[in-house]
């Protein structure tokens, strides 16, 4: 197989079953609910966690991450891809597709989760440095905002350390594509703050 078409093909495949949005699954067989009628209406593991329960947002945050990591394995183990951009491009598919889901009117959530089975993939030591650091901050200064700061935390960090590492060039420049698209799909988060101060503004105005 040419080796572009093959990385069209696994950018699709990946793409595809990054669509599945568990958070949508999980909240509607276990409480017949919408889940973008809770919370802040977010089709992830964090909404879940905090309105549906704490085990099923945890089990869809697992779930979200096994969409990258899974489908990698796979592709690796049984058959044989062993070209990293290729492998990439599943991981990468699978995090484009939880942010532009094709079921889902192309309406999905933030990938942080999914970006993180990739991760786990390609740089689990890192992922797992990373993860000890990030309990440490969150819960002994940060404390609160949890949904935003631990992956926030999370995926910078494990992304710096990466370039520290002896990987090959191509993986570093995958986790850090991966990151950006990622934060791409949080843009929101990070003008919220801005937002905030013209509207009260605006409200002291009228």
């Amino acid at each position: 197989m040419n080796q572009y078409v093959l990385y069209l093909v696994c950018l699709v495949a990946g793409y595809l079953i990054g669509s599945v949005l568990f958070a949508e699954l999980i909240t509607k067989l276990v409480s017949n609910q919408n889940i973008r009628e809770l919370g802040n209406g977010n089709p992830g593991a964090y909404n879940v966690f905090r309105n549906v329960g704490k085990f099923w947002g945890v089990l869809t945050g697992l779930l979200d991450a096994v969409k990258a990591l899974v489908p990698m394995w796979i592709a690796y183990q049984f058959f044989h891809i062993t070209d990293t951009t290729a492998l990439g491009c599943i991981g990468i598919g699978a995090v484009i597709g939880h942010g532009y889901p094709l079921y889902y009117h192309f309406k999905g959530g933030r990938a942080a989760s999914t970006l993180l089975g990739m991760y786990a993939y390609f740089i689990g030591i890192e992922l797992l440095i990373a993860l000890a650091v990030d309990v440490i901050v969150l819960f002994g200064f940060i404390k609160k905002e949890y949904g935003i700061w631990g992956p926030s935390i999370l995926i910078a960090l494990s992304g710096i350390l990466c370039l520290f590492f002896p990987h090959e060039l191509g993986v570093k420049i995958l986790v850090w594509i991966g990151a950006l698209i990622t934060l791409f799909f949080n843009r929101d988060k990070l003008t919220e703050k801005k937002e905030k101060v013209p509207k009260k503004l605006s409200q002291q105005q009228s």
